[in-house]
């Protein structure tokens, strides 16, 4: 990393006075253009009134909660931190596995 770079990474960071949103992802998508790239954050839930409860029958949704624009340069500032904060995350708990299968819920 350059040392300009290290230096914008440790600029303070302090409250807004409006205070800071926080919600809950499990879901991301991502759109872009030439000039920046959009991170859509989404939560997976019952897709309907109709859903009972987990099951063969469940529709997913993905409901939205943020969205984050992001210039190309802030974009590669992000994943340089993600690789290395995923990779000291790993290395004291293991590998991070993205497909899993989910246990059946039918019978109960």
């Amino acid at each position: 990393m350059t040392e300009t770079l290290e230096k914008n990474m440790n600029i303070k960071w302090v409250k807004s006075p409006e205070g800071v949103f926080e919600t809950y992802a499990n879901q991301t998508h991502l759109n872009w253009s030439l000039d920046d790239v959009r991170l859509r954050f989404a939560e997976i839930g019952e897709g309907g009134e109709d859903d009972t409860g987990p099951g063969s029958n469940v529709v997913p949704v993905n409901y939205e909660k943020a969205a984050i624009t992001l210039s190309w340069r802030n974009a590669k500032m992000l994943q340089a931190q993600l690789a290395k904060v995923i990779s000291n995350y790993e290395k004291a708990n293991g590998e991070i596995k993205i497909l899993v299968k989910l246990a059946s819920n039918e019978g109960t």
